[in-house]
């Protein structure tokens, strides 16, 4: 622990959860470049803390985003960026309307995303 982006990572100095998460990657590890190698560490880390729940959630998002096209994936990359520029009190507004959307029943959901100029049972804050 304590390793900074730019000092790699020896396998060796790995725990042992985290050698079993990245197993499929102990072949590869010593060429990897110490930024991914510290980006792969921590999501073992987080993984191996997560719910069996949250990793079966985790597994179908991952699936999803491997079924995306190239074009999808990169809209998806843009629109993302375009929502960490936002300021924080915007960021705060749309996290709270998705919330709300999605305590809505499934198919009031539906209907608004056929008709997205509806506003239907969502207020603005």
């Amino acid at each position: 622990m304590g390793q900074d982006q730019e000092n790699s990572i020896k396998w060796d100095e790995l725990h042992s959860e985290e050698k079993k998460t990245l197993a499929a990657l102990q072949d590869k590890w010593d060429a990897l470049s110490p930024e991914k190698q510290n980006r792969l560490n921590s999501g073992a880390k987080k993984w191996n803390t997560m719910s069996p729940e949250q990793q079966k959630i985790l597994k179908q998002k991952i699936q999803t985003w491997k079924q995306k096209t190239p074009d999808q994936k990169l809209k998806i990359r843009n629109q993302f960026e375009q929502f960490q520029s936002l300021p924080e009190t915007e960021k705060q507004s749309l996290r709270d309307a998705y919330k709300d959307f999605k305590s809505l029943p499934p198919e009031k959901q539906a209907s608004m995303m056929l008709d997205p100029t509806s506003k239907g049972s969502i207020e603005p804050r």
